[in-house]
């Protein structure tokens, strides 16, 4: 398995969405966003999406340098039009738009409309959270995305819908959370399949409704669908992932069967200052950390993790010793740069 240093990977990466057509400013967002996502060991919503865009640039699907705009608005709320630029820049302006109104007016909730692929929906939370919110993120997927079964259903109508929540914590690192409402992520499924491995148990059916552990069950042909999460208690996902819908999709005045590829996305950001001063708040986040991880580990447990802790704990490893990436997913991305004129390693010119 290639092991690849994180900053050559963001040079590289950079690079070939600037021969996209993407100014080199939201290339760079756009390379930051994949490449942070692997170091936090989230491979799926990672470097493994390249390829993936460069196919949606050259269909008309993804618009480099599209330009993005706050088309409706009022004090403390706003619709966001992407244009169809990369996900991670409308998303990424979206959540500025709605720090800015909390910062003046305590709240704020913001929608992005025509927005591609965003990648990790946590990065958004955390971004608010580092800077001193809470804030929540919800992200749906149109038609072409509709992979999980409603409960009780045999065929698929929802997509894998995430939500996340992230805490500020004063000094401390923020409490972070990103989880899919299905059983797993479509991009999770794609490592495992590229990485030759079986999935676990409870996470898919085939064409047939039959569970199974084997990727290509999923992909097809005929393709099979992914469960809501909580197995016997899968309608709670079922349930999670209609407010996904509402939150990311409805809100934003998107059909839940529009057939472009990209994603719905809705933020809610709080100022925690409106209520206490926010040392207090801070303060309060840190006695709940303490207390939720003094808990005594079960068995098979070393310690309780708080959100996020895991990936915090990968990063660092992960920018000691480089990033791992499967020899599919190496393979595919070099083809799409080779495709672009560009080839590994990158000049050292950034």
């Amino acid at each position: 398995m290639p092991v690849q240093p994180e900053n050559e990977l963001r040079k590289f990466t950079k690079k070939i969405f600037e021969a996209c057509g993407s100014p080199p400013k939201d290339a760079a967002v756009v390379a930051d966003h994949l490449v942070d996502a692997n170091l936090l060991g989230v491979d799926s919503h990672g470097l493994i999406r390249i390829p993936q865009y460069v196919t949606d640039i050259r269909r008309g699907e993804i618009q480099p340098a599209a330009p993005v705009v706050v088309v409706r608005e009022t004090e403390t709320t706003a619709a966001v039009d992407c244009g169809w630029n990369f996900g991670q820049v409308g998303a990424m302006r979206a959540m500025e738009v709605a720090i800015a109104k909390a910062r003046s007016h305590h709240t704020a909730c913001v929608v992005a409309q025509r927005c591609g692929h965003i990648g990790r929906l946590g990065a958004y939370t955390e971004f608010a959270a580092r800077n001193g919110f809470l804030a929540l993120g919800f992200c749906n997927s149109p038609i072409h995305g509709h992979f999980v079964l409603p409960w009780g259903g045999r065929e698929p109508r929802l997509a894998t819908n995430p939500i996340s929540f992230a805490f500020p914590a004063g000094e401390g690192e923020p409490i972070v959370a990103d989880f899919s409402t299905a059983a797993s992520p479509e991009g999770k499924i794609r490592v495992y399949r590229d990485g030759k491995k079986a999935l676990p148990e409870g996470w898919i059916v085939d064409a047939q409704g039959k569970p199974s552990t084997d990727p290509a069950s999923f992909y097809g042909p005929p393709m099979g669908s992914i469960l809501p999460f909580g197995r016997e208690s899968g309608y709670r996902g079922f349930a999670l992932s209609l407010l996904v819908e509402v939150m990311g999709g409805a809100l934003a005045g998107l059909n839940i069967k529009v057939d472009q590829p990209g994603n719905g996305v809705g933020f809610i950001v709080i100022d925690a200052s409106a209520f206490m001063p926010a040392e207090h708040f801070y303060e309060l986040i840190e006695e709940m950390r303490r207390y939720v991880k003094s808990s005594k580990p079960a068995e098979g447990f070393d310690e309780v993790l708080m959100p996020g802790e895991p990936e915090s704990r990968t990063a660092k490893s992960r920018k000691e010793n480089g990033i791992p990436l499967d020899d599919a997913t190496w393979r595919a991305i070099l083809n799409s740069a080779s495709t672009l004129g560009l080839n590994w390693p990158p000049t050292t010119r950034s």
